[in-house]
């Protein structure tokens, strides 16, 4: 039984990081697993900058074992692309069994500048023919793909990602119409909120909070060099906001390089919190124009600003438990965002 999935993506965002840009990309899905091959059909339109990425996985949901290599499909404007991809040498599904494919609409030449990341699942039960006209996507070989395509994406300062795909709540179901919506419960990384999680709340829910734990609020920034990113840093004019009150007390990290590009880290540890309801404002503008290596921000670019908000609830805890600190990461002191 094949899955059929149609994923639209409008006023598109960048998965991995802060940066939003204007993508009107969409790309509807038809995926068939073969014993020793997949079938892959695409049609949508594109923006002229993004591409399709994919990779064929032996488990559902795009777990298990790398079937292909991350591949590349250039598509401009309004498509019809088919392809018939070899597994790796050795690798095949059993008839019977279910394979995964996961899709990705990102930055050209940058797979981990995702506007949209979705998977589609087949239960091997015989191969088809390809629906569209056949092209050759672009091999990316197979090392990339896993931090490409994160089912998370946000990036922790304190290594790893929020959210980790194992959570608690009710799964996702395995085809999905539109953006993706969580029922989460605890998250595997309580109280470490991304501050624009609002914008991204099947990645980063803040989930389920309590009193008891220790609220870190945190942004980033990420460019292709080290230097970019120090272009940000000085030039960055962030106003974070907690129920109408300016975070003043915000440290960063150090730059680090993070999957293929450069990081920093701004952190606002806010310790433990009373119950009730809490909205974050994030306001981000620059004193002059910047690039992070791929996009112009700032100044006179496309992108000027960057506004988003997260909302958050601290319920009381039932049982009392005492917090963990579970930060035990070194900062460079800044008294101001």
């Amino acid at each position: 039984m094949r899955k059929f999935i149609l994923v639209a993506v409008f006023a598109a965002l960048s998965v991995i990081g802060l940066h939003t840009s204007r993508a009107e990309s969409n790309v509807q899905i038809f995926f068939v697993a073969c014993e020793n091959q997949a079938v892959v059909n695409f049609t949508g339109s594109m923006d002229a900058g993004y591409d399709i990425f994919y990779q064929v996985f032996s488990g559902a949901g795009g777990t298990g074992t790398p079937l292909t290599s991350l591949r590349r499909v250039e598509v401009n404007g309004a498509y019809a692309f088919s392809e018939t991809v070899a597994y790796n040498a050795g690798a095949a599904v059993p008839f019977g069994s279910i394979a995964s494919m996961r899709v990705v609409i990102a930055l050209e030449g940058n797979s981990s500048r995702t506007t949209y990341d979705t998977t589609v699942d087949d239960i091997q039960d015989g191969c088809s023919a390809p629906q569209n006209p056949v092209g050759a996507s672009v091999d990316l070989g197979g090392g990339a793909a896993a931090a490409a395509t994160s089912p998370s994406g946000i990036l922790s300062p304190f290594g790893g990602v929020i959210n980790p795909p194992a959570v608690s709540g009710t799964p996702e179901p395995i085809v999905v119409i539109g953006a993706r919506k969580s029922s989460i419960g605890r998250s595997q990384t309580p109280g470490v909120i991304f501050a624009e999680c609002n914008q991204y709340l099947d990645r980063a829910n803040p989930g389920i909070l309590y009193d008891t734990d220790p609220i870190v609020i945190f942004w980033s920034w990420y460019a292709r060099t080290p230097e970019l990113v120090q272009q940000h840093i000085d030039n960055a004019i962030y106003d974070v906001s907690l129920n109408g009150v300016r975070l003043s007390r915000v440290s960063k990290t150090a730059i680090e390089q993070r999957t293929r590009n450069y990081w920093v880290f701004y952190i606002a540890d806010l310790g433990l919190l009373e119950p009730g309801y809490y909205r974050l404002v994030f306001h981000l503008t620059w004193a002059a124009p910047i690039s992070d290596g791929y996009e112009d921000f700032g100044p006179g670019a496309a992108t000027s600003r960057v506004d988003s908000a997260c909302n958050f609830e601290i319920k009381r805890n039932p049982i009392g438990a005492a917090p963990v600190d579970r930060y035990n990461t070194l900062f460079e002191a800044s008294p101001s965002p």
